[in-house]
């Protein structure tokens, strides 16, 4: 009856070392991708930052326009 038990818990700790291994390649595979396809190029920001520009004006005209 413990042999049993030895095998169960030997087959509960490899699986549970395999969820961890295997969420940490998850990680590791989704941070080389970002690293590989840079989601915010120059073009990307630079018409972000003129979108924000705008916003920042027409707020403040807003504000200056209030009785």
């Amino acid at each position: 009856m413990e042999f049993d038990i030895f095998k169960l818990l030997i087959f509960i700790v490899l699986m549970i070392v395999y969820l961890v291994v295997r969420k940490l390649f998850k990680k590791f595979a989704d941070f080389t991708e970002r690293l590989g396809n840079p989601t915010n190029s120059s073009e990307e920001m630079a018409e972000e930052l003129k979108r924000l520009n705008t916003k920042v004006i027409t707020l403040e005209q807003k504000i200056n326009n209030k009785p």
